[in-house]
């Protein structure tokens, strides 16, 4: 990756998925953190953030520069929620 005019660069995808279906090894439960309710959870990568909600993970913003379909959702195991319009990531 490298960041250029203020926007990212993805040079070469990698060879595995991030966000998957199903997992060997529960670090951090999204469904418990979501039923206990008490705090706002995020997850932040180089190319959006996602926010846990009662209904799921929700894609909240997009860096500038990637492609949604190409760099976010195609590169997923599953569809996250999308409300609205997205915003855009502050560098």
């Amino acid at each position: 990756m490298a960041v250029q005019d203020g926007k990212l660069k993805i040079l070469r995808e990698g060879k595995v998925k991030k966000f998957c279906r199903e997992v060997e090894q529960i670090t951090f439960s999204g469904r418990y953190f979501r039923e206990m309710g008490r705090q706002k959870g995020m997850i932040v990568t180089e190319r959006a953030v996602f926010e846990l909600t009662k209904d799921g993970v929700m894609l909240a913003e997009i860096a500038p520069g990637v492609d949604l379909g190409r760099d976010i959702l195609g590169q997923m195991e599953f569809r996250p929620l999308i409300k609205g319009k997205l915003r855009e990531m502050e560098w």
